[in-house]
Formats: C-alpha cells, sequence, structure tokens
C-alpha cells in the first residue's frame, strides 16, 4: 500500500469516527494536495491554499505572540467550521457541518495528525 493510499485509509477512519465532517484532506505547507477526501463539489484546490495561507499567518502569530510553534486553528464560519492540525511536515485539513462536536473532532484529529506524521517522517 502506498503512502497516499494510507493517508486516504487515515482520512475515510476520522470522517466514519466523527459525523459531523463533511471532507478532510492532507496539504503540504505550499498549498498542494497530498490526498483528498473533500466532498467533489468542493474546490479542492482553493480550500488548500486557503489553508496553507491561514498556517503562514497561524504560525507568524504563535511565533511573535508566544515565541511558540503553531499547532491546530479552529475557524467557525456561518455556514460550518475549518479545523487546521499540524501533522509534521504536512497539514491535516477538515471541514464540518455548522456547529460541530469541537472536543470529539479535536481529539480524532490529535490521533489521525499523530499517524499522518509518522508516515511522512523523515528517514534519518
Amino acid at each position: 500500500m502506498s503512502k497516499i493510499d494510507e493517508v486516504l485509509k487515515l482520512l475515510e477512519n476520522l470522517e466514519e469516527k466523527v459525523p459531523d465532517i463533511i471532507g478532510s484532506a492532507v496539504i503540504r505547507t505550499n498549498g498542494l494536495v497530498v490526498a483528498s477526501a473533500l466532498p467533489e463539489e468542493s474546490n479542492q484546490r482553493m480550500i488548500a491554499a486557503m489553508s496553507a495561507a491561514l498556517l503562514g499567518t497561524s504560525k507568524r502569530t504563535a511565533e511573535a505572540l508566544f515565541n511558540g510553534t503553531f499547532q491546530s486553528l479552529n475557524l467557525e464560519l456561518d455556514k460550518g467550521n475549518m479545523f487546521l492540525k499540524r501533522a509534521g511536515r504536512v497539514i491535516l485539513a477538515v471541514i464540518t457541518n455548522k456547529e460541530p462536536n469541537i472536543g470529539l473532532i479535536t481529539l480524532e484529529m490529535e490521533e489521525t495528525s499523530n499517524s499522518i506524521s509518522e508516515l511522512f517522517k523523515i528517514e534519518e
């Protein structure tokens, strides 16, 4: 099984565990999609580009405010939410319906991002 297939399986499992999730993707920090389980009607390239832009701003904010490292972001919108979670060298992005179970999403994204991080770990 390829890494992409493994990532797609992780995304599928995440969406099965959290019914509020309507789509998910793993995105490189430059805005390119690694693997996607986003709905067909969504603009995957735009979601990936916006995720990378949000990551960049969030990273700079974490560094400027706390001399820290970006971990996650929850963007609450009127029609749904977008969650970003650092997963090593890539980003786990999730879109949800309105008023999701944030605790469950956070918990499951943490587990999934750890698994994704292991897949993309640089071998030394």
